[in-house]
């Protein structure tokens, strides 16, 4: 009976979340609007949400931010003890895991991720969807050689990944009842893999990680001549630019432990705070063309640095950077990326886009890809 009641208390909590989101999106809030996600393009959203100010109070409670320099100010203040409950919490994945243990830094990560790069490339034929491919692929592979999975393991920890790829989105856009059960399900096989302490980091971590690696491909797809030289050149130059461009996490959500003085207003502690980061990342008051794709901006010391939060208290910059060099570094090594039309593979074909890639809906948080079309041809 108890379980009863929680599984119905599950599917209320959801459906009365997305009712409000609802309500209130189509009353003409910015923020409830973007949550309710039901976009295939994320940034007109986003600039309805910068057009109301670059810090305002949405109706759901929150205070949002979309300019860069008060989202750098609330982004280095202490917050509050996250397990203060938002008022627009869809989904407590993440309720009674202690605090994140670190996930493994860029330098630790680089080896397994490049080999497991090399695999993943060497393995394209035909029609291709780079993320399932790669982009999906690599971070699972790195966190079990960093875990010591072998065998059965490795393979329960993909498919618990792949269970929980949806939770930094779900904990603010409700999923479907029976997809979130899922959701809780794979969580608890990660606890039983890696441990409380790891599980956290491991579900943030894989998905900030697979976001960064399929937006730099996308990036190297759409335009392999400028994206192609800045790899070339360095590959942290295209990875830093994809971070600003097309952010792994894209907003983030938490409450304040101290008072705020920014943009000219007060934010007091305790107040929940949304900080839409692919917002602030492209505001053209701290970036030149800021819809433009141009690795090269970051040559120039005097560019700020994009935002990247630490999503449910996990750093993930490092461990995810890491990774995505290591895999652009692996696509120019296979001979040299062209300069047009495409980029060569290890069995000596030619990896072109294959159509426009395609975003999951309703995943504000992440907004990701869910698709990258790609050809093998020759």
């Amino acid at each position: 009976m108890a379980l009863v009641t929680a599984e119905r208390e599950l599917g209320r909590r959801l459906q009365l979340v997305q009712g409000i989101h609802w309500l209130y999106g189509a009353q003409g809030d910015a923020y409830a609007a973007l949550l309710r996600g039901y976009g295939s393009e994320p940034h007109p959203a986003y600039e309805r949400a910068r057009a109301a100010g670059p810090l305002w109070r949405s109706r759901l409670g929150v205070r949002v931010c979309t300019g860069y320099a008060p989202a750098r100010r609330l982004l280095a203040a202490r917050t509050a003890d996250r397990h203060v409950a938002q008022p627009q919490s869809a989904l407590a994945w993440d309720e009674g895991l202690p605090d994140a243990g670190e996930l493994p830094g860029a330098d630790q990560v680089r080896e397994p991720a490049a080999r497991a790069a090399e695999r993943a490339l060497a393995g394209l034929r035909g029609e291709v969807d780079l993320v399932a491919s790669v982009a999906a692929r690599v971070p699972v592979e790195v966190l079990a050689d960093v875990h010591g999975l072998t065998g059965a393991d490795r393979v329960r920890l993909a498919e618990a990944c792949a269970g929980a790829a949806g939770a930094l989105d779900a904990a603010l856009a409700p999923p479907a009842y029976d997809d979130a059960v899922r959701l809780l399900d794979a969580v608890g096989t990660l606890r039983d893999l890696l441990g409380d302490g790891a599980a956290r980091a491991a579900v943030v971590g894989v998905r900030a990680a697979r976001e960064l690696i399929a937006g730099a491909l996308h990036a190297l797809l759409r335009d392999p001549g400028p994206a192609g030289a800045a790899v070339r050149q360095d590959p942290a130059l295209l990875v830093t630019e994809t971070l600003r461009h097309d952010p792994p996490v894209k907003l983030h959500t938490f409450s304040l432990a101290e008072d705020v003085e920014t943009a000219g207003e007060r934010v007091a502690a305790g107040e929940q705070v949304a900080v839409l980061v692919a917002a602030a990342n492209r505001d053209p008051g701290a970036f030149t063309a800021p819809d433009r794709f141009v690795p090269d901006r970051y040559a120039t010391a005097s560019v700020p640095e994009p935002l990247v939060p630490a999503p449910h208290g996990v750093a993930v910059e490092s461990f995810a950077r890491g990774q995505a060099e290591a895999v652009l570094a692996a696509v120019a090594g296979v001979g040299g990326l062209a300069a047009a039309g495409g980029l060569p593979t290890a069995a000596g074909g030619v990896l072109a886009a294959a159509g426009g890639a395609v975003r999951l809906g309703r995943s504000p948080v992440t907004w990701g890809l869910e698709r990258v079309p790609a050809r093998v041809a020759g």
